[in-house]
């Protein structure tokens, strides 16, 4: 069933036959339009949102977990990034920035700069709060024909669910594959291996780590790229060089990041910006380098290690219009990664708790890895997923959205491997191009494939037990556009 779903997936994601992306974000985020930029153009976005993420405890624990967990609500079914709450309100994103070209006004070099003062997993201090923090901070220099540089900190080549500007992205919240393979998540403090004393059930190869934010899908680097028309084609590329980290973290490999794209479009009637109509196609790598201080298993000190971890997909875009009855939108990507893949603790990994309080307390030494963040760094781990989506203008307002997703976690271990499966059904009303409100319905499933490679029996019960527990969730977030 599983092979079934993702290959529904990659054929709707190659169905278009090109190798590019809908729109050029490369222009559009890199560039200011030539011949008509100001010097200075403030802009930004604010999106305040509701949340319910159901809330329902784990139930049916057996074992050393029962005590501590049975009645425990996961921390997937609280509200990210600080699952305190599986229902409430907040600014998920409020983003201020300035762009614009130098003077005297003649495009060779462009900036942009932006900053997030919203909660969410690039925000997240790790503490129970959120601070503001830089997103972007670039230059570009437009001299050498064919080849425009653009360096500093910006959105690397990547999948269009992430490379695409959030304002205009038609869901709440990412797929699964992005949210837990894209985004790459960082860790700190040292790491210790599965089976040492205080992470069981982690497993050969895994570690037990301390998260931290995530790049949200940005790089602190130099890129070089550009894009060709030839009547109604346009041909892009993208290749970038960098250090794997954000402003807010040191780079912790020795060896840069590499990043690439290709995409090619046929764009329909001249039209251009965020919604651009065509039929387009892109495909796109990442080899990343992190390195992680890992415990030497003495107690004594800590080894640094170098791991090398791969990120590439492709996927195509139909689209017919923007607010205009009857326009259609359909969009299919196909991700893959093999190297630093991170299993998210179930419950909430804190230093003290009381039985049943969903903390694991002193039983995170008994409790089967459920209070445990995982990380499988090396090149043998992998994980692929995928979507398909669709939206309809049934009128010039009122656009209706459907979505698949599907994640297929460490698909190289039978006994580890889990598959997140999400149908995310949502409708729009744009008051206009610039204001609209979305309510999402997201049905949520996660499936334990190999149920018999888990051991011992009293493991699987509580292998199903977590997963059934997984609600589903409901998304109403307003966009407002500046």
């Amino acid at each position: 069933m599983k092979k079934q779903s993702l290959v529904a997936v990659a054929v709707a994601a190659v169905c278009f036959a090109g190798v590019a992306q809908a729109t050029n974000w490369l222009q559009l985020e890199g560039t200011e339009p030539n011949g008509i930029a100001a010097p200075i153009k403030v802009f930004g976005f604010i999106q305040p949102t509701y949340q319910d993420t159901g809330g329902s405890a784990v139930n049916g624990l057996v074992g050393p977990a029962a005590t501590p967990f049975n009645g425990a609500v996961p921390r997937f079914n609280e509200v990210a990034p600080q699952h305190t709450a599986s229902t409430g309100f907040g600014i998920l994103r409020a983003r201020l920035g300035v762009r614009g070209t130098v003077l005297p006004v003649n495009n060779k070099v462009d900036y942009f700069l932006m900053a997030e003062f919203g909660n969410n997993g690039y925000t997240e201090t790790g503490s129970g709060g959120s601070t503001p923090r830089i997103t972007d901070a670039s230059v570009t220099f437009n001299e050498i024909p064919g080849a425009r540089v653009r360096v500093g900190i910006f959105k690397t080549p990547g999948p269009e669910e992430d490379l695409q500007g959030i304002p205009d992205f038609d869901y709440v919240n990412f797929t699964n594959v992005s949210g837990q393979l894209i985004l790459n998540q960082f860790v700190t403090g040292p790491a210790y291996a599965g089976g040492t004393t205080g992470t069981p059930g982690i497993g050969a190869g895994g570690y037990a780590v301390t998260s931290a934010p995530i790049n949200a899908a940005r790089d602190t680097g130099v890129q070089v790229f550009d894009w060709f028309n030839n009547g109604p084609w346009q041909f892009a590329y993208a290749g970038m060089i960098a250090n794997g980290s954000t402003l807010y973290a040191n780079n912790t490999a020795n060896t840069p990041s590499y990043y690439g794209l290709l995409q090619e479009a046929y764009i329909f009637n001249h039209s251009k910006g965020p919604h651009q109509a065509g039929i387009s196609g892109w495909v796109w790598g990442h080899v990343g380098h992190e390195g992680l201080d890992v415990s030497n298993g003495t107690g004594l000190g800590f080894t640094q290690q170098d791991y090398t971890y791969k990120r590439y997909g492709l996927g195509a875009q139909f689209r017919s219009g923007f607010m205009k009855p009857g326009a259609l939108r359909v969009t299919g990507e196909l991700m893959r990664g093999t190297g630093w893949i991170i299993t998210p603790e179930p419950f909430a990994n804190t230093a003290t708790g009381a039985a049943g309080a969903g903390t694991c307390g002193t039983a995170s030494a008994t409790s089967n890895g459920l209070c445990t963040e995982a990380l499988y760094p090396s090149a043998d781990n992998a994980a692929v997923g995928g979507y398909v989506e669709a939206g309809f203008f049934v009128s010039t307002h009122w656009d209706l959205e459907a979505r698949y997703d599907q994640y297929n976690r460490l698909t190289n271990n039978p006994g580890l491997e889990r598959i997140f499966k999400t149908t995310t059904l949502g409708i729009q009303y744009y008051i206009s191009p610039k204001a609209r409100v979305t309510l999402n319905y997201a049905f949520n499933r996660i499936d334990v494939p190999h149920l018999a490679a888990i051991s011992p029996a009293g493991a699987q019960t509580n292998a199903l037990a977590v997963t059934s527990a997984k609600d589903n969730a409901i998304a109403l977030q307003t966009t407002l556009i500046f």
